[in-house]
């Protein structure tokens, strides 16, 4: 299988200028609407601008096609297949998680930013001792969860929601979840349209987990850096699913994707669970597609989230 790899993003090194009004006007307009340097001019007059390290990404909004097409869900039935070597058994009994995402629809966003990574079990602490958070049910001590650069598990929608409100965010409607791994050019996996097993935290459809990648469970939160969206979205596929604000609609003509445009969905109003993205460790190829769709309805081991900002 060919590896794809995102583009690495370089070192910008700009010299300085003169000290005259005539150089520094043109190079206070250049800094316009770029980051602060990430370390002052140097002895020799070289200022070294590194990658911004902020965290949350800037999504400018945009019209996009949710869900899948049929010949879509064809080729997720091949990466099913292909995954347990050409057996349909299993995948057979998968069709009904593909239907979840029928009925492809066209959705205008307007901009809106998301974390960079999922949100860490430290950064959420801070939330559980500002008594904002409900404590997480995660064991405690347990290397495998219960790590600071880990993904923080074992938490509700509910859990997740309260998170969000208390940095400023709120949990990102679907819509937004799948166009930041996506993009408009509706790409299949959050880097690119070929899957690499080597760009995430995945496990198979044959077994729950896989060591393969380098993880057996969770990985931090800053890990595949290779398998990010051009956009610098981190971990989009596996390591954890994520909680997004919708509801599931078990309306089985089309699972609460409406037929025609939409602008700023937000689901179905009410409901008994709701939809996890992404996929996550002990998931194969299949759930780690931008396009998969997902369901939980409490805590569990794999099921993490990131929050969006308006």
């Amino acid at each position: 299988m060919r590896s794809f790899f995102s583009a690495l993003l370089p070192l910008l090194l700009v010299s300085a200028v003169s000290s005259d009004a005539s150089a520094t006007d043109p190079l206070e307009k250049w800094w316009v609407g770029l980051d602060a340097a990430a370390s002052s001019p140097n002895a020799r007059g070289v200022l070294l601008l590194r990658t911004p390290s902020e965290s949350r990404v800037r999504l400018p909004g945009g019209i996009f096609i949710m869900g899948s097409t049929p010949a879509e869900l064809d080729e997720a039935l091949d990466l099913c297949r292909r995954d347990i070597d050409g057996t349909d058994a299993v995948c057979e009994k998968i069709v009904t998680t593909l239907l979840y995402e029928t009925s492809a629809h066209q959705v205008t966003l307007d901009p809106f930013a998301i974390d960079r990574t999922e949100v860490s079990v430290a950064a959420y602490r801070k939330c559980v001792a500002k008594g904002a958070c409900l404590r997480a049910q995660l064991p405690i001590g347990d290397p495998h969860f219960d790590r600071p650069n880990l993904p923080v598990t074992f938490v509700s929608w509910d859990d997740a929601r309260a998170y969000c409100g208390f940095v400023g965010g709120r949990l990102p409607t679907e819509a937004e979840w799948e166009f930041a791994a996506r993009g408009e050019t509706r790409r299949i996996f959050p880097w690119g349209n070929l899957y690499n097993p080597h760009l995430a935290n995945h496990g198979t459809l044959a077994q729950a987990t896989d060591a393969t990648d380098g993880y057996e469970l969770i990985a931090p939160v800053d890990a595949f850096p290779d398998g990010a969206t051009p956009d610098g979205v981190l971990q989009l596929a596996g390591n954890v699913s994520e909680w997004v604000f919708d509801f599931f609609s078990p309306d089985i003509t089309s699972y609460g994707y409406p037929p025609a445009a939409v602008v700023n969905p937000k689901g179905a109003p009410n409901g008994v669970v709701h939809v996890v993205r992404g996929g996550s460790y002990e998931h194969g190829a299949l759930n780690l597609r931008a396009a998969a769709r997902l369901v939980d309805w409490t805590y569990a081991a794999d099921v993490g989230f990131r929050c969006a900002y308006d």
